[in-house]
């Protein structure tokens, strides 16, 4: 069984989203699968809005990649705001 290309294309480019996000960002170890878990289906919402919208900026075969990198990096932000460990005074 294979996967079809733009899906191969959609899950590396999440993958490498998750953990250069989680690299720059990160603080706790826990974080990694968070981030990484949050980047595919940021993405893959990111892929299914820009389908429907038709925002077509960036396509790459099948894959809007501008609009899934801006559903990736939404939700990468979001769940860093509330997974960030509060700051001591």
């Amino acid at each position: 069984m294979s996967l079809p290309p733009s899906i191969v294309l959609s899950l590396v480019l999440a993958t490498a989203y998750g953990c250069l996000f989680h690299v720059c960002f990160g603080r706790r170890l826990w974080q990694w699968p968070l981030f990484w878990a949050v980047a595919v289906l940021g993405f893959f919402s990111g892929y299914i809005l820009g389908v429907v919208f038709g925002v077509e900026w960036l396509r790459v075969g099948s894959v809007p990649v501008a609009a899934a990198s801006a559903g990736a990096l939404t939700l990468l932000a979001l769940t860093w705001y509330f997974s960030a460990p509060a700051r001591q005074p």
